[in-house]
């Protein structure tokens, strides 16, 4: 998303889709998106859009070095509670959905409205021609909940949180919302730069990052056992075709213009671990128990005809170590993921299929009961504006390990 820019719709991940939130726990024994610039105000639909002042070449060495961003989250959030519109009562939180393309469809906005308990949708915006009208209509909206870009959504009021459920880089909607007192529900990624985050980090407030994998019910399984100093090795293979979503009638519009990558974004490794590995990064993180994630060994293959490739990259935790694999495989019947986490006791094992195929009691609707939680408890997320930062800079810790510069060549 152009840095100050606009809101659009949810592109979806071409090359480099969501991790399941239909998982599988089974206990054993002892790509490249659309980074389009779009004018101030307006929103390219189906366009992920990108205007990043560019991510610096160097990436620190340590984990713990997460930067500022940490400390700003936790300072900016202090400074922003005189400002903040939560509703604290614990009923209908009102909420605008920003971005109104496939994920939004076939996920959140379903959702919202069977957890009709905890939310109500009060705006819709987007600004491709009708998706917020015909959405609107939908969910039985008047013209006053009608918006096609952010400035006058903002403006307008008549809600008590945000979902940002656009594609691209979020910071400068993220940024604004949180100025204003909103809560935000940001999807990945948080930012495309680490500068970028740190200005989200400034502006104070809450906001929660959609790792709906880290919400999974097997995931929590999982973590009812595991003890992270028992870890030996965190093992991630991630098997990734085209995203396929549920047939509708729906046909989004295609994209308005062609990809534009700047900075690190110009090397589709990175774009695939902010666009796609995040969730990996995320349960790692996770699983675990680290803020951040240290990689010093990756290699990447396989790329062709303008599609992502293969990517393995790995590092060390405080007792062992792990290791992603992600394939893109543009003929891959389906998309497959498996986390195996072996520990000196027994190996946990984890399976994921199409992130968009989901049942009751999913990581996505987790998610955003936990969102709710967030806006009307202040219970923090398992992930913010500091873990989303953190994956950042893993992000550009890979191009290190690859040899490869965060600037263009």
């Amino acid at each position: 998303m152009t840095e100050g820019g606009p809101a659009g719709s949810d592109a979806g991940e071409p090359e480099a889709g969501a991790a399941g939130s239909n998982a599988a726990a089974v206990p054993e024994a002892g790509a490249a998106d659309a980074d389009t610039a779009t004018p101030e105000g307006g929103a390219g639909a189906e366009a992920d859009d990108s205007g990043e002042s560019g991510a610096g070449a160097e990436a620190e060495t340590g984990a713990e070095a997460e930067t500022g961003a940490e400390a700003g989250a936790e300072a900016g959030a202090e400074a922003g509670a005189g400002a903040d519109r939560s509703d604290k009562s614990g009923k209908r939180v009102r909420v605008a959905v920003v971005g109104l393309g496939r994920v939004a469809r076939h996920v959140h906005l379903p959702l919202l409205t069977g957890l009709e308990r905890h939310f109500v949708v009060t705006a819709v915006c987007d600004s491709q021609p009708g998706y917020a009208e015909e959405v609107a209509r939908g969910l039985g909206l008047g013209d006053s909940g009608v918006f096609h870009d952010t400035h006058s959504l903002f403006a307008g009021g008549e809600f008590d949180a945000v979902l940002l459920l656009t594609s691209g880089s979020h910071a400068s909607l993220a940024a604004d919302a949180l100025r204003r007192g909103y809560p935000v529900f940001c999807e990945k990624p948080l930012a495309h730069t680490p500068e970028e985050a740190a200005r989200v980090a400034n502006a104070g407030g809450r906001l929660m990052l959609g790792y709906m994998k880290q919400y999974d019910p097997a995931v929590t399984e999982v973590l009812e056992t595991l003890d992270p100093a028992d870890i030996r090795h965190i093992d991630v293979c991630v098997l990734h075709p085209p995203e396929r979503f549920p047939a509708t009638d729906w046909v989004p519009a295609p994209a308005s213009a062609s990809p534009i990558h700047v900075g690190a974004r110009t090397h589709w490794e990175y774009r695939a671990v902010q666009d796609s590995a995040c969730h990996e990064l995320a349960l790692i993180r996770l699983l675990a128990g680290v803020a951040g994630l240290d990689v010093d060994s990756a290699v990447s293959w396989g790329a062709r005809d303008g599609e992502s490739g293969s990517l393995e990259f790995s590092g060390p935790l405080r007792q062992g170590r792990y290791t992603v694999r992600w394939h893109f495989l543009p003929d891959h019947p389906e998309y497959e993921e498996r986390v195996r986490v072996h520990t000196e006791h027994r190996t946990y094992d984890l399976s994921f299929g199409n992130p968009y195929v989901f049942g009751a009691d999913s990581g996505f609707e987790r998610e955003l009961l936990a969102f709710h939680a967030l806006v009307t408890a202040g219970t923090p997320p398992l992930s913010g504006v500091a873990e989303g930062t953190a994956d950042i800079r893993t992000a550009l810790r890979v191009l290190a390990a690859l040899g490869k510069s965060g600037t263009p060549a």
